[in-house]
């Protein structure tokens, strides 16, 4: 089919198959790829969204695929030879931009991960995965007292009395086994603060751990933040990949008993998880954690209010989620 045919054909229906098909490889021949690309999408864009095929056309669309992924390599290899040629090679430009090219150029380990809270969503705050601790300044002191909460958490574990499954079953909602967790003693937590309330049957075994979260913004809302606790991770349990409630906030973890092969992924970005490194991220982005080793690992987790809400901001989320809680009709 000839240049003149395709358009012609195009004019007459935009979403022809063979139309598309025909005019990508004219642009092809001509040498023009961008123009190429745009009209072979367009093709699997519109084979996508009809009914059946015409005969013989899944071996057209197996060609183009193959052209696009072509296509594309050669467009990666210009795009980096114009960055090189501007002194921004991949050493220069640093991770951020790195991994902004590799969404661009949909690499799988780069799928493009935001916020997806399950509850409550605030708008306009920054879509990272991780805050590094030296960007807060209580994060020195608590983890200087490591030791300290370690030895606290020593004599809980003598025992394990306290510790429940976090996972556990609900009287006035419905049930759901949050893949095979439910009630299950693998992943427990031993609460110091729940619900926003001090249990203080805990805490006072605790108090150097207590004393240690008092200048740590802690996200406060009545009934619900915050929670801290130690999270017991039993060897090779895996906490599957989920979303947190809502986006205000961060969870925070210091890492107490840690085997090697312990993980934390967020987002696409996965981090060892090493004693005494604090670990702070936004769990309003699909993230997940496992314990691979033969041996239990404990972190004490806690929840903090993002940095870029001010204080009335905070205020209206917490005022908001008491009438969230006080609605009973």
């Amino acid at each position: 089919m000839t240049e003149a045919q395709a358009d012609a054909l195009l004019a007459r229906d935009p979403a022809s198959l063979a139309g598309l098909i025909a005019k990508g490889d004219c642009r092809l021949q001509a040498g023009d790829e961008r123009a190429a690309v745009s009209f072979y999408r367009a093709a699997i864009d519109a084979a996508a969204a009809a009914p059946a095929l015409p005969p013989g056309f899944a071996d057209e669309l197996a060609r183009i695929e193959a052209l696009l992924s072509r296509c594309g390599g050669n467009f990666r290899l210009h795009l980096e030879a114009c960055l090189a040629a501007e002194g921004l090679g991949p050493d220069q430009v640093g991770g951020r931009f790195a991994e902004a090219l590799a969404i661009l150029f949909q690499e799988k380990e780069a799928r493009l991960e935001l916020q997806q809270p399950s509850l409550f969503y605030f708008p306009g705050l920054p879509q990272r995965e991780f805050y590094e601790p030296e960007a807060f300044d209580w994060t020195a002191p608590l983890v200087a007292a490591t030791g300290q909460i370690r030895d606290e958490l020593a004599a809980l574990l003598a025992s394990e009395a306290g510790f429940r499954p976090y996972v556990e079953r609900e009287r006035d909602r419905p049930q759901h086994d949050f893949h095979g967790l439910l009630d299950d003693p693998r992943w427990s937590a031993f609460y110091l603060i729940e619900d926003g309330a001090v249990r203080e049957d805990h805490a006072a075994l605790c108090p150097h751990t207590m004393a240690a979260l008092e200048k740590v913004p802690l996200c406060t809302l009545p009934g619900r933040t915050p929670s801290v606790h130690f999270s017991l991770l039993r060897s090779g349990a895996r906490i599957p990949p989920h979303r947190g409630m809502l986006n205000a906030r961060l969870i925070c973890h210091l890492p107490l008993i840690v085997p090697d092969d312990c993980a934390l992924r967020v987002g696409r970005d996965t981090r060892r998880v090493e004693a005494g490194r604090m670990l702070i991220f936004d769990d309003s982005i699909e993230h997940e954690a496992w314990n691979e080793s033969g041996e239990t690992r404990v972190i004490l987790l806690f929840d903090i209010w993002r940095p870029e809400l001010d204080e009335t901001e905070r205020r209206a989320v917490a005022a908001m989620f008491r009438a969230i809680d006080s609605y009973r009709s």
